[in-house]
C-alpha cells in the first residue's frame, strides 16, 4: 500500500510540474509572438514596439488588447504611462469583450504587473533577440 501511494504521489508531483512547464511555455510563446509582429511593424524594441501598437486605432481590439496583455506579462515600468491613459479613458466593464473594446481588467492587471512584477517576467530576458 505504501509502495502504490508513493507511486501515485510521483506520478501526481511530475503531473504538476509538467503542467506547469507547459503553462509557461504558452505564455511564453504568446508572449514573443505578440512582441515580433508589433516589431515587424514598429521597428523599435520590444516594449515600444508593443506601446505603440496598443496605441494604434489600425489594429483591432483583439490585437491590441493582446499587445497589453503581452505588455503586462513583460512587466516593464516603460508601459505604465500608456497604461495608466487607457485605464482612465475606459469606463467599468463588467467583463471584458475583446473585440468590443479595450480590455479594463487586463488594463489594470498590467499596471499591477508593471509596478509590482509578476512571476513570468524573468521568461523574456532574450526579447531584444526575437
Amino acid at each position: 500500500m505504501k509502495k502504490i501511494s508513493l507511486i501515485c504521489l510521483f506520478i501526481l508531483f511530475f503531473s504538476s510540474v509538467a503542467f506547469f512547464s507547459l503553462t509557461l511555455f504558452s505564455i511564453y510563446g504568446g508572449v514573443k509572438e505578440a512582441c515580433v509582429q508589433a516589431k515587424q511593424k514598429f521597428k523599435e524594441d520590444c516594449v515600444n514596439s508593443l506601446i505603440s501598437f496598443a496605441k494604434s486605432e489600425k489594429y483591432s481590439l483583439r490585437e491590441r488588447n493582446s499587445a497589453i496583455w503581452a505588455l503586462g506579462q513583460l512587466a516593464d515600468k516603460r508601459a505604465l504611462p500608456l497604461l495608466y491613459e487607457l485605464n482612465q479613458s475606459l469606463p467599468s466593464q463588467e467583463q471584458c469583450q475583446h473585440d468590443q473594446f479595450l480590455c479594463k481588467y487586463e488594463i489594470e492587471k498590467a499596471i499591477k504587473w508593471c509596478e509590482h512584477g509578476n512571476i513570468t517576467h524573468w521568461m523574456y530576458w532574450n526579447q531584444e533577440n526575437w
